[in-house]
């Protein structure tokens, strides 16, 4: 083998391992995002509104009707399939939630907000452990937020499973880039006014 042949071989080695490396190590990112505890009991879940398609509706339901969880707390001010708290209502019952199960908070606009909203719910019902259910991608930034706002309560993170939403390769799409970008672009802001 000439010298030139060997020098573009080992070129060739070093820029497809480097290549395999980016591959695994560019999905870090959007991995990091996703916060989930090993399964395990807790007194509620609170499903945070944003839930168009029903996943965090969906898994918080499945959490009540396996004995995991003994309420369900649903969020969301603003109006709209998923993004109010009757529309997720209408989901879990469904979906085999007894009503009398599922407790409301109809005032919130955002995850702080949401925290802020269910923490007279929780203190009513007596709820020492909390699973916050969302989506995986925004599950690191809303656990935050439920541990600074509701001090003395159990956290435990649930992301919604399945999801529509994958870590992998997630810089190869407009929206899943805006999501991951905007993740991040709202946990700072979180973490700067102190709410996460």
């Amino acid at each position: 083998m000439t010298p030139g042949r060997s020098r573009r071989r080992t070129a060739g080695t070093a820029l497809a391992t480097a290549l395999a490396l980016a591959a695994v190590f560019a999905d870090e990112p959007a991995r990091w995002l996703v916060a989930a505890d090993p399964p395990r009991s807790a007194d509620a879940a609170v499903v945070l509104a944003g839930d168009p398609d029903y996943e965090r509706t969906k898994t918080g339901a499945r959490l009540l009707l396996t004995g995991q969880v003994r309420l369900l707390i649903l969020t969301g001010g603003e109006p709209g399939p998923g993004d109010s708290a009757t529309s997720l209502r209408d989901v879990a019952i469904r979906a085999g939630v007894p009503p009398e199960r599922i407790r409301m908070e109809q005032v919130s606009r955002s995850t702080h907000g949401s925290m802020e909203a269910i923490r007279p719910i929780l203190e009513q019902e007596g709820v020492r452990s909390l699973a916050v259910v969302t989506s995986p991608y925004h599950q690191r930034r809303a656990v935050w937020a439920a541990r600074r706002t509701l001090r003395g309560i159990e956290i435990v993170s649930r992301p919604a499973d399945p999801s529509g939403w994958k870590p992998a390769g997630w810089w190869k799409t407009r929206w899943n880039r805006r999501i991951v970008l905007g993740e991040y672009a709202k946990l700072a802001y979180y973490v700067f006014r102190g709410w996460a």
